[in-house]
């Protein structure tokens, strides 16, 4: 038996992934940002502690 033909509008349109991949790509940018700040404040009270 074949599955019924699905008459109801797709939920995940390719409108819908495209704002989640640039989203995705949003938040990814935004996490290194704040590593790399992170980093850098451990490497300037590093150097204080140090001089």
């Amino acid at each position: 038996m074949k599955p019924a033909r699905r008459d109801s509008p797709r939920r995940v349109t390719p409108a819908i992934i495209d704002f989640h991949i640039a989203r995705a790509h949003q938040l990814r940018a935004e996490a290194y940002r704040d590593v790399g700040r992170a980093l850098w404040t451990l490497l300037v009270r590093l150097k204080r502690l140090v001089l």
